[in-house]
């Protein structure tokens, strides 16, 4: 079968549909899709409030809660006692199908009536995640999402299995006493590391691997100890130049992380983090992964495409979002562990579940917050005879009957809930983040805009007044409200103030760093230019011989420029050094 272009419906761009992709969609009876890759990642992550937190009650109990649903949002909302309780039940909110309606409006219709969880949470968490979204199996979270297994995080985002004692980190896994640590694994008691794995009391590295001891301030250093700025001390000579650093210090510590930006700038870069993959896995941060193609922060999975932070392993399965583990699925987000053959989701749990928010079960379709249910079409219960001659009929009816979105874009089978149906306002979702745009074009877009609220912090110090040093800071700082360097002034959804907490205070004098000068938000911010988009480039290595100063002389090249090329998640316009696995794993032996 040859490749079909098509031009994606939403950006107008030319997509290609590959021989293999017509497989899969054969395969799990979906129609060919009409957005592109990235219009249909954008769309699954503008269903996605995930670190915007608000005051309000819960509608069942009226109890106070912290929930991703302010206010102002027009769905019920219940506290997890509440919505856990067995004393009611979503199938109560069920509807007949209108055939006079498209599928989409009457879905929006059931959701704004069936009451939805305050956060993203599975039931099995231990105490003090209230103040934090999208966590499971996890205990003392705070201001952090997409959180699995772990214990004591703060600040902390995609947070996947066996962390503790994390504080500002992004993308980890396995990681003790971590601070400011962007996609690493397998670290103890470091700071400032992004894509280096099993190192130990180390700080300010990048692509570092196995540093058992005591490295500072390097890239690309593999099984070393005592590495200082790229160079091989001896113990004493390391334990003297640590001691002359004063990183406890803020000014000396602020000057360190501007060092450390710099170098990271001016090393060399493999072209992606693939680490013990096969050869025809395409994206970036892949680790034991087989036919993993277009994808980013995946492990241990197989036949995956479009695909971005599966916590556990996914098999054989197209276009899934911060999911856990599953099976032959497709289009999905923020999806449970377990699912088998479900399509077009966010939170589906279960076999064989379409178009469904916050569901748990079987044979559901066009469902919302069901939980061990099967047979079932919004919300109402039916035979399994009574389903399969009805789902047929709805889904003949979505292509014959399609919804129509403000800007003509035509949703028919096959497509992901239309983003201006999204519970959450564009710009407080996560494709805010992966896929920005100005207020007058998210409304231009006819999709929603939240303003941010006006929180009336009674700020009591200046962050620039904060003490120097850490060894001088005492439990009063807890009482203090923090004045962000960025004083509400900057496009990173700054809160103006902050607080410190207790947790946190300790984190800091265990660790010997200084107080933060910014508030978590502008911190995330700042964590992000560490990282790149979920998006591949196509480039040509740029390892050459009257530019850069390699080592040795490469095997695939003797002289000039490399004509490798690659699919990268580096930018072209990128300041990076990018090199190709051969001339990058040259260099570094």
């Amino acid at each position: 079968m040859k490749s079909e272009n098509r031009v994606c419906q939403n950006c107008k761009k030319d997509f290609t549909i590959e021989p293999d992709d017509f497989g899969f969609y054969e395969k799990i009876k979906v129609p060919l899709p009409t957005f592109c890759s990235d219009c249909r990642l954008q769309r699954r992550l503008a269903t996605y409030n995930a670190r915007n937190l608000y005051k309000r009650n819960c509608d069942k109990c009226n109890i106070s809660i912290i929930s991703v649903f302010s206010t102002e949002s027009d769905s019920k909302v219940f506290c997890t006692k509440c919505y856990f309780n067995d004393d009611w039940d979503a199938t109560l909110y069920g509807k007949d199908y209108d055939f006079s309606k498209t599928f989409f409006e009457q879905f929006d219709d059931l959701r704004k009536n069936v009451p939805q969880i305050h956060l993203r949470h599975s039931n099995n968490n231990g105490e003090n995640c209230e103040y934090a979204n999208s966590v499971y199996h996890s205990s003392n979270i705070y201001l952090s999402y997409g959180v699995v297994a772990s214990e004591h995080i703060y600040y902390g985002s995609l947070i996947n299995k066996g962390n503790k004692t994390c504080l500002d980190c992004y993308n980890i896994k396995n990681n003790e006493y971590g601070y400011e640590l962007v996609n690493s694994n397998g670290n103890f008691k470091c700071v400032y590391l992004t894509n280096s794995h099993q190192c130990l009391e180390s700080s300010f590295l990048f692509n570092c691997t196995n540093c058992q001891k005591n490295c500072f301030m390097s890239s690309n250093l593999r099984n070393k100890n005592y590495c200082f700025r790229d160079k091989q001390l001896t113990k004493k000579e390391y334990e003297q130049k640590i001691a002359e650093l004063k990183l406890g210090n803020f000014r000396e510590f602020e000057k360190i992380t501007e060092e450390y930006d710099n170098m990271m700038k001016n090393t060399i870069h493999r072209y992606a983090t693939i680490i013990k993959s096969t050869d025809d896995c395409t994206g970036d941060t892949l680790e034991n992964c087989k036919n993993v193609k277009d994808s980013f922060n995946i492990y241990d999975c197989e036949n995956l495409k479009f695909s971005a932070f599966l916590m556990n392993k996914n098999n054989d399965s197209y276009d899934l979002t911060i999911s856990g583990r599953g099976g032959r699925n497709y289009d999905l987000i923020t999806s449970a562990g377990g699912s088998f053959d479900c399509k077009f989701g966010n939170r589906a749990t279960g076999n064989y579940l379409e178009y469904v928010d916050t569901c748990n079960g079987e044979n559901l379709f066009g469902c919302v917050g069901l939980k061990k249910k099967q047979y079932c079409i919004l919300n109402r219960q039916y035979s399994k005879e009574e389903y399969i001659n009805l789902r047929k009929k709805i889904i003949d009816h979505m292509n014959d009957m399609p919804y129509i979105d403000k800007k003509n874009r035509i949703y028919k089978y096959g497509e992901f809930f239309p983003i201006e149906i999204s519970q959450f306002a564009y710009n407080k979702t996560l494709a805010m983040q992966f896929f920005p745009l100005t207020k007058d074009q998210i409304l231009t877009e006819r999709y929603k805009w939240k303003d941010s609220n006006n929180k009336d912090y009674q700020i009591s110090i200046d962050s620039s007044e904060l003490p120097q040093n850490i060894e001088i800071v005492n439990n009063s700082i807890l009482e203090e409200s923090i004045l962000c360097g960025h004083k509400g002034d900057c496009e990173h959804g700054c809160t103006k103030g902050y607080k410190i907490i207790e947790e946190e205070l300790k984190f800091y004098h265990k660790m010997g760093l200084p107080l933060p000068r910014y508030c978590p938000n502008c911190r995330y911010y700042f964590r992000l230019r560490r990282t790149n988009e979920w998006k591949l480039f196509y480039r040509q290595c740029m390892c050459d011989y009257k530019v850069f100063k390699n080592t040795i002389l490469h095997s695939q090249h003797k002289e000039g420029r490399c004509l490798n090329k690659f699919e990268t998640a580096y930018k072209n316009e990128t300041q990076e050094i990018i090199y190709c696995k051969q001339c990058y794993q040259q260099e570094l032996l």
